[in-house]
């Protein structure tokens, strides 16, 4: 039986909580802490507003109510997303300069180049910008476009390519655009404007000064931008300058021309782990609807869902992308060609497709390898300041990838048994992922260092970072001192979202509560999945583990009665807890009576409902809902 792995571990603004409880929990040493419920007026007001065809269960009306839903305002642009509910793009300060450039370009047919960067938003952006300057028509010319250019990672380095901007010069290029890089490139900008090109530079990266060379500068980070959405990432800023582009000059670009690229947005942000709040939850879903058609699906992407396992009809949801294609691109810039991953997303013919995916598949096994290696080489950084008795690690380095280095910072923390923070470094720019070890809370630690974050978010046990490269060492001065400050034992709250009674539950209003869960997807930064909880379960046979070494476990409980009659019990249903073995074991040895313990006591659970995508090549029936176990801690009562 194969599971799937949970996604999405962001935390994003919480409304206040209601405290139950003092006790952690066993599996994350969190308090847990719900949410507010909403009132009966607002319950039934949401019932009275859903824009859903069908009832929806008091549960589900709940859960929109605990996240802040209250009018149909916010209901319909959440359910039913459209372009229609996105943002002027014009508000971005410089996009309609930046359209205009475009325009005169193409009235022109004017020579014009396009850099991007090697990770998977860079790649996207790079993909759409292709696209759309291709297609911009004034008057019946275009711009003459040289092919799209993502930076080699060992030629080339991090940033904008010198050497392609002296190649471009000489070949007559007078209008650069850059998508997910430029905003830093003060000498690579300056070159350019020295050989007659004017820049563009969509980038949502964290700069200083503005660079001299950049003609136009979009960016929703500037200082003073009226835009609402600063989450953007590159590819998000290239869809709005589309979107711009039509705005300006409708007979140019068709007005349905943005609906096409929605696709590429969402691999973007769901692989650059931006916020899937508000205008960024709109471009996912509705690239992801793009995503899950497969007589539209552009044939790179279509080979790519073969060789990652995903051609099986069902949707494609965020955890696929995160987990399944954004590392295969991924993996060409980093240990494979990058311009593999480039071609896959524009090549129009399947045979070229099947071969690119099978290259970017074999780049994948060699970078799972890779990190491997990479979790040595963050063993031997550390070696010197667990050595000199540091209470904890701030690490970074250029050669580190964001997408990786929670699983590393995990590796560590084991290691050495410290709380641990990888960064993975690019540009000016420091992403960091924190771990921590039970009874020291990491969050609470870093709010004592928010001075020095750009942003940062996250729980007890596992947190994400954001803050300039320049301040990092002054971060590990200050994260050090905050573990050393903190009282032992200090924590912070696992929020969940509902009290749900399983042990009165059928399985079947399960299985209807998970589809109408997935009716609030795409999970993921700033919008997790829902967790709830349940309370006097019992053990019915010790957990048994799954994985190697037993790192995940699963579970099996009863209630204190049996539920009402007309199906199978809810509590029928196991639990798969994911990375939950060292926790658990660690509870075990502290017991007078060992494992035996946890049959004589009662449990509080926390939980997920998912659905079981996993489908046998039998073709046998299988369950269709998965309940993963966040957390459990014995019953009080």
């Amino acid at each position: 039986m194969q599971f799937q792995m949970p996604f999405d571990e962001s935390s994003g603004a919480q409304p206040a909580p209601l405290p139950l409880t003092e006790a952690v929990g066993i599996l994350t040493g969190r308090i847990w802490e719900g949410r507010i419920m909403p009132t009966a007026a607002v319950v039934d007001g949401l019932r009275r507003d859903l824009p859903l065809p069908r009832r929806a269960s008091d549960h589900l009306l709940s859960l929109l109510g605990v996240r802040g839903f209250d009018s149909a305002e916010d209901l319909d642009p959440f359910f039913f997303p459209s372009l229609a509910h996105l943002h002027d793009p014009l508000l971005l300060d410089e996009i309609d300069l930046a359209a205009r450039r475009l325009l005169a370009a193409a009235a022109t047919g004017e020579r014009v180049a396009m850099h991007g960067d090697f990770d998977v938003d860079g790649l996207t952006g790079t993909a759409l910008l292709a696209e759309l300057l291709g297609d911009i028509t004034v008057d019946g010319s275009r711009m003459r476009s040289e092919p799209p250019f993502v930076p080699d990672r060992v030629i080339d380095g991090y940033g904008v390519s010198a050497r392609m901007i002296r190649a471009w010069g000489e070949n007559g290029v007078t209008l650069l655009v850059t998508v997910d890089t430029g905003a830093a490139a003060h000498d690579e900008l300056a070159l350019a404007a020295e050989l007659g090109m004017e820049v563009i530079v969509l980038d949502h990266h964290l700069f200083g000064e503005r660079p001299t060379g950049a003609t136009v500068l979009v960016n929703p980070h500037r200082a003073g931008n009226r835009y609402p959405n600063p989450e953007l990432c590159g590819v998000a800023v290239a869809f709005k300058l589309a979107q711009a582009v039509v705005s300006e000059a409708p007979a140019a670009l068709s007005a349905a021309w943005p609906n096409k690229v929605l696709d590429l947005c969402a691999l973007g942000l769901i692989a650059d782990q931006m916020a899937l709040t508000g205008e960024n939850r709109t471009l996912v879903q509705c690239g992801l609807k793009i995503l899950s058609d497969r007589t539209t699906l552009r044939p790179g992407l279509a080979a790519l869902l073969q060789v990652s396992g995903l051609e099986r009809g069902l949707p494609i949801s965020a955890t696929d992308v995160a987990y399944q294609i954004a590392p295969r691109l991924n993996a060409c810039g980093r240990v494979g060609r990058v311009e593999t991953a480039l071609r896959l997303l524009l090549t129009d013919d399947p045979a070229e497709a099947a071969e690119l995916a099978a290259e970017a598949d074999r780049s994948n096994e060699l970078r799972k390898q890779m990190d491997l290696q990479m979790k040595e080489d963050a063993a031997s950084v550390a070696r010197p300041f667990v050595d000199r008795g540091d209470p904890g690690l701030v690490l970074g380095s250029p050669a580190w990838h964001k997408g990786v280095i929670g699983i590393s910072a995990s590796r560590l923390v084991e290691m050495f048994n410290v709380p641990t923070i990888l960064c993975a470094i690019e540009g000016g720019e420091a992403r960091g992922s924190a771990r921590s070890i039970p009874g020291v809370d990491v969050k609470v630690a870093l709010d004592r260092c928010a001075g020095l974050l750009v942003r940062y978010g996250g729980h007890a046990q596992a947190a994400g970072v954001t803050l300039r490269v320049e301040d990092l060492d002054d971060f590990r001065a200050a994260f050090i001192k905050a573990l050393v400050d903190t009282p032992a034992g200090a924590v912070v709250t696992e929020t969940y979202d509902l009290l749900l009674p399983l042990g009165d539950m059928v399985a079947g209003d399960v299985a209807q509560l998970c589809e109408e869960v997935q009716l609030m997807a795409p999970f993921g930064e700033g919008h997790r999945a829902p967790l709830f909880r349940c309370d006097g379960l019992r053990m019915k046979r010790l957990p048994t583990t799954l994985g190697k070494g037993g790192e995940h476990l699963r579970f099996a409980f009863a209630g204190s009665s049996d539920p009402r009659t007309g199906g199978s019990p809810a509590l029928g249903r196991e639990f798969v807890a994911f990375g939950s073995g060292r926790a658990w074991n660690e509870w075990v040895r502290a017991q007078t009576d060992g494992p035996r313990a946890a049959l004589d006591v009662g449990w509080d659970v926390l939980f997920q409902i998912n659905p079981n995508t996993w489908r046998p090549r039998d073709g046998r029936a299988v369950d269709p809902v998965q309940q993963l176990l966040v957390d459990l801690k014995p019953s009080e009562s």
